[in-house]
Formats: C-alpha cells, structure tokens, sequence
C-alpha cells in the first residue's frame, strides 16, 4: 500500500509539473497560478475568481497598479495601436500571402507593435540583448517588496510606451531593480495588451543544428510563449509561437554556423519587421544580419534606422509611407540622400502614426518592401 500511493503521489506531481498551466523556472510559484494569469494581473486587467491572484485584488499597491495599467493600456489603443491596426489592414494585408513567421532584429520584447502590424502570424522571433529575467512571484512577496516591483514595472512600461522601442542600455540599468530582472513579464504585458491568452511558457536554449531545448533560466538564452488570440480570424492558427532571444547580431555572433541562424534558416520566408535599429546594417559590423534578411524574407517593413533604403530597393519593390526628414541627431551620420530624392518627389503616401525613433506623425516614415 506504502509503495502505491508513492506511485500515485508521484504520477500526480508529474501530471502537474507537465501541464500546460503550471509555470516552470519561478521562484516558489504555485503550479495553480497560471501564465495567463500573471500577465492579466501585470496588465491591470480582470483576474478570474478562481485565479490564486486575486486574492491580492484588494490591497492598495494592486489597485493603484491596476489603475495605471487600464490607463496605460487605453492610451496604448487610443493613441497608437488602432491607428496601426487601420493602416496595416488597407496598405500591408492585401499584399501579404498569409505569413508563417515574423522576424524582428533589434527589436528587444516589442511583441505589441509586431503582432499589431502582423496578427495570425504562427511564430514571432523577436531579438535583443535584454535580460531574459524571471517571472514574479506575487504570492510570495510581502506588502512592501510587492508596492515596489508593481511601481518599478508600471514605470517601466510607461516609459516604454511614451517612446515605442527599448533602449537597451536603459534597459540593462533598468532591469534588476526592485525584483524586475528581465523581460518575462514585459513579454506577458504585451501578450495580454494584444488580447492573447497565454497558455505555456518555458525557457529554452539553441543546440548545434538550431533546434530549441527546453532548459533552466541559468542556461537559457531564450524564452518561449505558447499564445492564442482571444479573437481569431479565419486563417488564424489556432495557437502561435512566441520567441524571444537574447542573442548578438553582430558578425561576430551572427555568422555561418551559429546556432540563431540555423533556428532562423528553418523559418524561410515570412516577415522581417525592423524599428528603431540603431542603424546598424548601415555598417559593415552587421552586414551578415542585414544580408540575412534581404535574401531570406519575403516581406520587410521597416523604418529608415533598418537596412539601407538604396541597398533595401535593390532587392524589394518598396513602396514609401511618411516625410522623411532625416535622422535624429544621436544618428545624424546615417543620413540619407536616397531617401531624401524619394520623398522630394511626391511618391510617399500618408502615414496617420509616428514611430521608432520619430514619434510624430508628420516626420516618421515607413518603408513596405516586397522581394522582387
């Protein structure tokens, strides 16, 4: 009898541990608390009853986030994703075959303008260099620790959304402060601002032939969210991947061989989304990335800081959106001249949203390329 129930104990933790609700890598988490969970409670948004979270709903450092979260979240609609979702849907969607993947260099955890721009994509492989962190444990924290992380994450998301990208110096500062250490929950904000349910979530690393690995957060050096639209349209997949890698896109590390371009080579085809990138395919340090995507990608949309607008139209019809008024100062040596005769000449249709490093709508472009 001792030996039975040891066996059944066993099966039910594995049973448990192996759910797709139960979350892996959180210091002290209870398996009942959910990933959609968490990333309702971090976006201010309804907790179910049965949800172990809401038993925080009433304490006064979860109101005050839960009000700046719904505050954040309409001005997030209001100001910025709307705008996206109507110029997307008339200018982009009717040129796309539905794509099987959207790649986004450079892009840090921005899931919410690439889903935005892209709904009902099967994969989103976002990259940056900010920490991949952990996921928060709410239950565990006392009162204090608890009013400090939702005040450090409420700030960071605001000064996210005031300026639509991630400064990833800022970033590395930022994180790790206060118990917010990476991106995880950034991930899961973005997740639930989109109105996707998240069902699954694992840290994962890249073997030898570009395969993914599940594994622990020390060994990681990327995360996996298993989404589903909470509104699908036909043709939707009924679930999507979410990637996000912490990896180098510099030649050095993005090279023939490595383990990312192994993982990206298996995805042929799809999107490349590219916003607020630094200008760095403009020098010859990021050449095997910018190559990567000209050749690989069968649609690129992307602002002037992507790849080079000359070497861009040489390979892809392209068909411009905005003023171009040259860079932002930080920037001032990647002007450029081509940019300047297309946008003399009349040829650019209207862009109703700033965006990357040119937030209003009257000095931000755009730039839909499809490979000839």
């Amino acid at each position: 009898m001792r030996l039975y129930l040891s066996v059944r104990v066993s099966l039910v933790i594995a049973v448990l541990l192996s759910s797709p609700f139960a979350i892996r890598g959180a210091r002290g988490q209870s398996p009942a608390v959910s990933f959609d969970d968490i990333a309702h409670f971090v976006a201010g948004m309804p907790l179910s009853p049965s949800s172990p979270l809401s038993r925080l709903s009433s304490t006064r450092s979860v109101i005050r986030h839960s009000n700046a979260a719904v505050a954040l979240n309409r001005d997030w609609q209001d100001k910025r994703l709307n705008q996206i979702r109507g110029w997307a849907r008339k200018e982009i969607h009717p040129h796309l075959t539905r794509p099987k993947v959207v790649k986004y260099p450079f892009g840090g955890p921005d899931f919410v303008h690439a889903v935005t721009f892209f709904p009902g994509v099967d994969e989103y492989v976002l990259v940056g260099l900010e920490p991949l962190g952990s996921l928060p444990d709410f239950l565990g924290m006392q009162e204090l620790e608890l009013d400090a992380y939702l005040n450090h994450l409420t700030h960071t998301l605001r000064s996210i959304s005031r300026r639509s990208f991630f400064i990833t110096t800022e970033m590395r500062e930022d994180f790790g402060k206060q118990g917010v250490d990476g991106v995880y929950p950034v991930l899961l904000y973005f997740a639930a601002l989109t109105d996707h349910t998240v069902l699954d979530g694992r840290y994962v690393k890249l073997n030898g032939s570009g395969g993914t690995v599940e594994c622990s957060k020390d060994e990681a050096d990327g995360i996996w969210l298993q989404l589903r639209a909470d509104e699908r349209m036909a043709g939707f997949p009924e679930t999507q991947n979410l990637y996000y890698f912490k990896t180098d896109l510099s030649n050095s590390g993005f090279k023939p061989g490595s383990p990312f371009l192994k993982f990206l080579e298996q995805r042929p085809d799809g999107v490349g989304y590219l916003k607020a990138a630094s200008f760095l395919m403009h020098t010859d340090s990021f050449s095997n990335v910018r190559n990567f995507l000209v050749g690989n990608c069968k649609f690129v949309l992307q602002d002037a800081s992507g790849i080079p607008a000359e070497f861009f139209s040489t390979y892809f019809n392209v068909t411009y959106y905005g003023n171009y008024v040259g860079p932002i100062d930080m920037f001032s040596e990647y002007d450029q001249p081509f940019l300047h005769r297309i946008y003399q000449s009349g040829a650019a249709g209207a862009l109703p949203f700033g965006t990357g490093y040119r937030m209003k709508d009257s000095d931000a472009i755009q730039m839909f390329g499809i490979r000839k």
